[in-house]
């Protein structure tokens, strides 16, 4: 069987993970920062704009891994992209629905950054 909503980023902790309850049972939010980087003509590294992922767990097993986590940690996660609506009022007033996108974590690991030349 084909998996079609599939999603894979490495990026940063921006703060460390909120854990509440959600219908009775624990929950994990927490933000991810991803960019990318590239050499211009110069040979010098520039950053492109940073997108922030909003990651949602509901595995007790990853819950447990990310609460000792602290902001900046650089993570690699799998998992599926999950969308709900919302309404929100337009410039002039208008009432309309848009779709908020969120990661739902099915795998966590730590991803440190290796230099080239140590690989």
């Amino acid at each position: 069987m084909a998996r079609n909503n599939h999603v894979e980023i490495t990026g940063n902790m921006g703060s460390e993970a909120r854990i509440t309850e959600a219908n009775g049972k624990p929950m994990a939010a927490v933000s991810i920062a991803t960019m990318d980087s590239y050499k211009d003509k110069e040979d010098e590294w520039r950053t492109k704009e940073t997108v922030w992922h909003v990651v949602l767990i509901f595995n007790p097993k990853i819950i447990e891994q990310i609460k000792d986590l602290e902001s900046g940690t650089r993570l690699k996660i799998t998992g599926e992209l999950s969308y709900r609506p919302f309404k929100t009022l337009t410039n002039q007033g208008e009432e309309v629905t848009k779709q908020e996108c969120s990661i739902i974590a099915k795998t966590l690991e730590e991803a440190p950054l290796v230099a080239k030349d140590a690989a």
